[in-house]
């Protein structure tokens, strides 16, 4: 049975500004690194092309999220060097960013994709609301996997929230 869930965070800044930080690889590597506590990220490929309504990005990266506080069974199913690469687009007309992860592991029993999009509030005020859908197919430990990994996919959008927030007041950015 496939789990899902939404979030919607606030910032205070414009569409645009907001998409670039979320693309910048200074951006990401201090996410996964610094904030997430990832053992890699490493962008694979990279292709920016347009501005505003007409920018089209596509993008591919592997990570290899830290496992220390898994449980057993679960850590056992990931495997030790568990990883994935993620592919995902970005429309400029619709403000939406849709991916998909690949597992390193169990690749056809484990299934994790969604979408970001952000909505404007007021002219520097955005909200950045994110639907995600996690499924593992394993007989016994499928629902376990999937409301741990849940769990820990809220608190890292909880964490990566706070941390952009902490990125564009540093960047002189944060319209508040």
């Amino acid at each position: 049975m496939a789990q899902e869930f939404n979030v919607r965070n606030e910032f205070f800044c414009d569409e645009d500004t907001f998409w670039d930080a979320f693309f910048a690889e200074e951006f990401n590597r201090r996410l996964f690194f610094n904030e997430l506590k990832f053992s890699e990220w490493k962008r694979l490929s990279f292709k920016d092309e347009g501005t505003g309504a007409s920018r089209k990005v596509a993008h591919t990266f592997h990570a290899q999220p830290n496992l220390a506080g898994l449980p057993g069974p679960i850590k056992k199913l990931m495997g030790d060097r568990f990883a994935y690469e993620e592919t995902g687009s970005y429309d400029g007309a619709t403000r939406k960013y849709t991916f998909s992860n690949q597992p390193n592991t169990l690749a056809d029993k484990i299934a994790c994709r969604g979408a970001l999009f952000t909505e404007k509030l007021g002219e520097k005020h955005i909200v950045r609301v994110a639907k995600v859908h996690i499924e593992v197919k394993v007989m016994m430990v499928g629902k376990i996997a999937e409301e741990r990994f849940l769990a820990d996919m809220q608190a890292s959008y909880a964490t990566a929230s706070t941390f952009t927030e902490t990125y564009l007041k540093e960047k002189g950015l944060w319209s508040k």
